[in-house]
């Protein structure tokens, strides 16, 4: 399915010009010094929402400033601005092209489609600053930005010189990483590492983190190392596990986390479910008499959170908390309680589909229930939605276990 992309941009565009027009219209007295595109929503392999646009003065941030929340964080806070734009009929026709694009071929293609679609809303939100300034609306000091949660898009949407006067800590930030991608990548590692346990840099500890995920291998020896040395211990299993490297020496360093009677719990249970996200569920499971609950059971559900989807993961695969609860079945409980519906289940690729629907038959009613849930947000083509319909009617209806009926009923309407 081919995408009007040049049309997208023009709306989103034709959005934003209206909307400042209108409020310099309705304000020719108040400096307008800039709007915002804001309020980014979307469920991967589904939904894509149109966004708000937001548009400030400086006459109305100085009013809303208050003795909590001074007028330098409200500046380029746009939910808090005084203009709102929600989107008309046009735009909810455009997100429903947007998303029909995205899902067309089973969802395959929904990261693809999702990220050309932030890319062209900063294109277009240069292009509304040009031709208000163009057209006398504005001054030039006006800027139009693109403010997703995590601001990734706000240096696509400016010019350098626009994000070092509004923006100054991204302007640090973007010196940082210059600094740090020049180094050798031994030594990025050590710094990125420092950034984690003491983070007093421009760089966010959640940037070196995912830094370091990018880093693949070479960045193994530190994790280890912080491992066996830091005092918190739960988030390098945490990167060792996005890290996807399933060494000997890896492994036995998470079992002896994991089994250590010193640590706390969450260390341990970190690296249980580190242990199962590298496809080592066996070595949890061997444990299982000797763990805590809160250890066991993060272990083994740990595959099938939302935790397993950040950085390097494997293929949806029942199997081994089939066999893992096969030989210890009264850990199923606890496992359930792990993988209830709200607490955060990983999000299904299209490869993962079928196996999701095989688990519908499941003899255990923890995979029974986490493959209803999981399949009711997975990107399904036609046949598959009626396959899994006819499952949940099934499940609905028959199944001897309450809580899988009552998740049929839930993801059934």
């Amino acid at each position: 399915m081919r995408f009007d992309w040049t049309g997208l941009e023009a709306a989103i565009r034709e959005q934003i010009v209206g909307f400042v027009q209108r409020v310099r219209a309705d304000h020719p007295d108040e400096r307008v010094y800039g709007a915002a595109v804001h309020e980014f929503y979307a469920e991967s392999g589904g939904t894509i929402a149109w966004t708000l646009v937001g548009v400030a003065s400086e006459e109305r941030i100085a009013l809303a400033a208050t003795g909590t929340l001074d007028a330098q964080e409200l500046r380029w806070s746009p939910a808090d601005w005084p203009w709102q734009l929600d989107p008309g009929e046009t735009e909810d026709e455009w997100a429903g092209r947007l998303e029909a694009a995205a899902t067309a071929d089973g969802g395959r293609r929904w990261d693809a489609v999702h990220a050309r679609y932030l890319r062209t809303v900063a294109k277009a939100c240069k292009a509304a600053r040009k031709r208000l300034v163009a057209d006398g609306v504005v001054d030039r000091d006006f800027v139009v930005v693109a403010m997703d949660e995590a601001w990734e898009l706000v240096p696509l949407s400016l010019t350098p010189a626009q994000i070092r006067r509004h923006f100054p800590e991204l302007d640090a930030e973007q010196r940082e990483v210059d600094r740090l991608a020049a180094l050798p990548s031994e030594l990025q590692v050590s710094e990125l590492v420092a950034v984690v346990e003491s983070p007093a840099s421009p760089l966010p500890s959640e940037r070196a983190v995912e830094w370091l995920r990018t880093l693949g291998a070479v960045a193994v020896p530190a994790a280890l190392e912080r491992l066996d040395r830091s005092r918190e211990k739960w988030r390098w299993a945490k990167l060792l596990a996005d890290l996807g490297i399933a060494s000997a020496e890896v492994s036995e360093a998470l079992e002896r986390t994991m089994t250590s009677r010193r640590l706390s719990e969450p260390d341990r249970a970190w690296a249980a479910a580190a242990l199962a996200r590298l496809g080592r569920m066996d070595l949890v499971a061997a444990r299982l008499d000797s763990l805590p609950e809160e250890v066991a059971a993060r272990g083994l559900a740990a595959p099938y959170t939302s935790f397993r989807d950040h950085g390097a993961h494997g293929l949806l695969d029942y199997t081994p908390l089939e066999n893992a609860l096969a030989a210890h079945r009264h850990w199923h409980d606890a496992v359930l309680r792990q993988l209830s519906p709200g607490r955060g289940l990983c999000a299904l690729g299209p490869d993962e589909v079928e196996t999701a629907l095989a688990g519908l038959a499941s003899a255990l009613p923890v995979v029974r229930r986490h493959a209803l849930v999981a399949l009711s947000d997975a990107p399904l083509d036609a046949e598959r939605r009626k396959r899994y319909a006819a499952e949940v009617a099934r499940l609905r209806r028959d199944d001897p276990d309450p809580l899988v009926r009552d998740a049929a009923a839930l993801v059934g309407g």
